[in-house]
């Protein structure tokens, strides 16, 4: 009796970069570049000064692209400690960011500057948590490829819907003859892979390179070699030898005996088992791995010593594992490139190759240029190619020892990340505290300002409710609490003299103590009030403040007293 459901363990391990994009770009308003590592970071959660959100918001009134870079970079530290990744970049990277960011790099005819925006691929990634994975639909479109590559048999299909250029327009009518039905009866329909996530405890390591753009073959005009058109961008790629990096869970049933035409697979197609599928998915990626090693070889492209170290592994008990089935050679990513996504044989594949400017496309069996993963923009030798990796079936521990020795080999010069992390880990600690006393600084000088303000307030309203002369009270009052606010230790203002015949709140005292005792219109309370008023606020502005100074002011007089 056959089992219903088979599930295998798989696993792994990344032979070149690998990029997988997410739809998401770093920009240098959400990340900096310091020493070789990109700090990405989430803007509004920094804490500016004053000073800096002037500086922000000027910049962005002016619209002023290259003014916001400037900022973001000249203030580096500020959003730094906010950063929840921590990526290295290459040395060409890093070097382009030191010089370009935040300066014109050009002029063009009318005057107008260009400049480098400096954007930077995201791979997929598990949102909070920031770490990258591989989705299963990656893997599962590499398999289906190599399995509709397999049932074609390089024959050339003539049920391909073509555009009026040339250009295929849809492979809906082949796809589903060789599987013989669509999604409800393809045998796709019957594998269920999750995504690879990060083996556990690890967080795969990452890298910023380019990913730039050669022609296979040296095309001359004039004695110099023409270069391809594609512009050399910046990836955030998964690196090679990470032993066993990424996991995920198989699941292929088995409908025997059901073998209705309109709701299941035809019988044929059903795979018995996973290793089958990886067969026949080796045999379609292998003969492409080759053929792209000679081409880049024969270029002088490949970095030597990777290109060396992984024919022996291929020649060694990889290799075996990967002729019986038990594990998996894929191709992942858009990088790589349009041949490893095409069928075989003479004619069949249809790819769209670009013409000169004003000239109509082509299309050929195979592509005219590769993207390969660079450390600076101009590189054109010691490469990598993009996206192969090795997926085992079931692995047991320590079952490739050599696999596990290239990967540890590939990976020996890489920045201990793990350190990296733990130091800032220290300082985002510190900045945080810092962060939180700064918020509390402003919350203190708000509760101040709406302290300061209802007050005002109050007293405004106090101030419309007395009479003319409590109002001359208040305002001689308020002046002295004002002076003596801005006395030692909250400012340096002095004590103002007792002198009648100088300007200030002594002489100001004297003209109102004058005003009451003269005009009829003054209460005997408004009066008392007018000198209580005076002993208690002028002695703390007006030095000296004595009994000589109470009789010049006449205060007896005022409350009535001989």
């Amino acid at each position: 009796m056959n089992q219903f459901l088979k599930t295998y363990r798989l696993a792994l391990t990344p032979l070149s970069p690998i990029h997988i994009g997410c739809g998401e770009d770093f920009e240098p308003t959400n990340y900096v570049i310091d020493d070789k590592v990109l700090y990405g970071f989430e803007p509004s959660r920094a804490v500016l000064s004053d000073a800096q959100r002037a500086k922000l918001t000027d910049a962005g009134n002016r619209a002023s692209l290259l003014g916001i870079q400037r900022f973001f970079k000249d203030n580096a530290t500020t959003f730094k400690a906010q950063a929840d990744v921590l990526i290295p970049v290459s040395h060409g990277v890093a070097e382009k960011y030191d010089r370009d960011v935040g300066r014109a790099v050009n002029f063009e005819a009318n005057g107008n500057r260009v400049f480098n925006q400096f954007f930077i691929e995201r791979c997929s990634y598990t949102g909070q948590q920031n770490l990258p994975y591989i989705p299963g639909s990656s893997f599962k479109g590499a398999i289906r490829t190599a399995w509709l590559d397999e049932l074609n048999c390089q024959r050339q299909p003539s049920d391909v819907q073509f555009s009026f250029k040339g250009e295929a327009k849809s492979t809906t009518a082949m796809e589903k003859r060789l599987f013989k039905g669509d999604f409800q009866t393809s045998p796709l329909r019957l594998l269920k892979i999750s995504d690879l996530m990060p083996a556990a405890q690890l967080d795969p390591a990452r890298r910023v390179l380019y990913a730039v753009n050669l022609k296979k073959k040296q095309v001359l005009k004039d004695g110099n070699e023409l270069q391809p058109k594609g512009i050399a961008a910046r990836k955030e790629c998964i690196l090679h030898g990470q032993y066993r990096a990424f996991m995920a869970d198989a699941v292929l049933p088995s409908l025997d005996p059901h073998t209705d035409a309109k709701n299941t697979p035809a019988p044929e197609l059903r795979p018995a088992d996973l290793r089958q599928i990886a067969r026949q998915s080796n045999a379609y990626n292998q003969t492409r791995l080759q053929r792209e090693l000679s081409v880049l070889d024969g270029r002088g492209m490949l970095n030597p010593a990777w290109k060396q170290s992984l024919a022996v592994l291929l020649s060694g008990e990889l290799g075996k594992k990967l002729t019986q089935g038990d594990a998996f050679l894929i191709r992942l990513g858009r990088y790589g490139g349009a041949d490893s996504k095409t069928l075989s044989g003479d004619r069949v594949a249809h790819i769209k190759i670009m013409g000169a400017k004003g000239q109509p496309p082509s299309f050929e069996s195979t592509t005219k240029t590769v993207w390969l993963a660079a450390e600076n923009e101009h590189d054109q030798k010691h490469l990598l190619p993009f996206g192969w990796a090795v997926v085992e079936i079931d692995p047991k521990e320590g079952d490739l020892p050599q696999l596990k020795a290239w990967c540890e080999a590939q990976s020996k010069d890489r920045p201990d990340m793990a350190k990296l992390r733990q130091q800032f880990a220290a300082e985002k600690q510190a900045a945080l505290m810092q962060k939180a006393e700064q918020e509390a600084l402003a919350a203190q000088k708000l509760a101040e300002k709406n302290a300061a303000e209802l007050a005002a307030q109050q007293r405004a309203q106090a101030l419309a409710s007395m009479t003319a002369q409590g109002q001359l009270i208040e305002t001689l009052r308020q002046k002295c609490d004002n002076h003596a606010s801005r006395m030692p230790p909250h400012g340096n203002f002095k004590h103002q003299a007792a002198n009648i015949a100088k300007a200030g709140l002594f002489q100001e005292a004297d003209q109102l103590i004058k005003q009451a005792l003269s005009h009829a219109d003054w209460s005997v309370a408004d009066k008392q009030s007018l000198a209580d008023m005076i002993d208690a606020c002028l002695p703390k502005v007006v030095a000296p403040f004595g009994k000589d100074e109470r009789k010049k002011l006449k205060l007896a007089a005022l409350r009535g007293q001989s």
